[in-house]
């Protein structure tokens, strides 16, 4: 993710549960705000570029590899991103109209230049070229780990962003050093002038509402089908316990009332409607007391059915399946 100055902060790192898309841009358009707002989630970062309440460039970036999105795209996986991230921030900075335009520039603009080595770019004459040509833009010089900006309007710097600093400079800095370091390369991308720019909004071509109407239904009908998906695992789960269960109960009946005692036992849960009531020993009082009267009526003396009754409790409440 590359760095942009930050402006005039007017929020950091605020959290973004519990906010809404639309309520978010129509506050920014509402308030004619200049700048842009820097949304950061754990693998995505979504930038919007405002000009006096006009959104004039939005751009999303998933990922390592995926390309970056814009306009329509950009927007749907923003709502998409703020409705299932569990962790997501955002932060807002006013910048004046004309660093705006170079921002814009940078995000979406023409790339005159792209990953050009600066060994094979006569650097004078290229200047030269931005200042007789009266560019608006970004110049950006950068290694694997250094990095510099310069913002241009009509051709003429309008300031100098490095690396280690947050804000808008007013001198070069670090940049001419960069310049020179072995592998250096640089971008330069251009604008429309603010006129043209100023004519441009997205908020009346996309409808940000419905994109995070859609994005909420398809949140829910995800949640929904998770939900249903756990609960099939989790009935799964309970079976087999059930299963393992009534295997260790009839192991009991066997042990103390013989080859009938798994007949008895097959008959009693087959009345109760199947192994569900050897969830708990509240569930399973009536199964244990159908269980205590064919004992009898196999003549098993009472202190026997009564250690019977006893296992068949202990097992149960072993099992914990509730």
């Amino acid at each position: 993710m590359f760095r942009l100055p930050k402006g005039r902060p007017l929020y950091e790192n605020m959290g973004l549960s519990g906010l809404r898309l639309p309520d978010i841009t129509a506050k920014l358009s509402f308030a004619k705000f200049t700048g842009y707002a820097h949304f950061v989630f754990s693998s995505a970062y979504v930038i919007l570029v405002f000009e006096s309440g006009k959104l004039v460039s939005l751009m999303t970036k998933e990922g390592e590899n995926p390309p970056q999105k814009s306009g329509f795209e950009a927007m749907v996986d923003l709502a998409r991103l703020i409705t299932s991230a569990e962790h997501g921030t955002i932060s807002v900075y006013q910048l004046s109209t004309d660093l705006t335009m170079c921002i814009q520039a940078l995000l979406q603009g023409k790339a005159l230049y792209r990953s050009q080595e600066l060994a094979l770019v006569d650097i004078k004459t290229l200047l030269a070229r931005i200042k007789d040509n009266r560019m608006n833009g970004c110049l950006r010089i950068y290694t694997n780990e250094r990095l510099a900006m310069i913002f241009y309007k009509d051709g003429n710097p309008l300031g100098f962003f490095n690396d280690g600093s947050e804000t808008i400079e007013t001198t070069p800095g670090d940049s001419q050093h960069i310049a020179k370091l072995p592998g250096a390369k640089l971008d330069l991308f251009t604008t429309v002038n603010p006129d043209e720019l100023m004519a441009l909004n997205l908020l009346e071509i996309i409808d940000v509402g419905q994109i995070w109407e859609a994005a909420q239904n398809s949140r829910k009908a995800a949640m929904h089908k998770l939900s249903k998906e756990q609960e099939g695992r989790q009935r799964l789960v309970r079976e087999d316990r059930l299963s393992a269960l009534e295997e260790s109960v009839t192991a009991v009946c066997v042990d103390y009332l013989g080859d009938m005692g798994n007949k008895i036992l097959e008959k009693e849960l087959q009345a109760a409607g199947g192994n569900t009531c050897l969830r708990s020993v509240e569930e399973a009082a009536q199964l244990i007391t159908a269980l205590e009267r064919g004992a009898k009526l196999l003549m098993v003396g009472q202190p026997r059915i009564n250690k019977m009754k006893e296992s068949i409790s202990s097992v149960i409440e072993q099992a914990g399946i509730v």
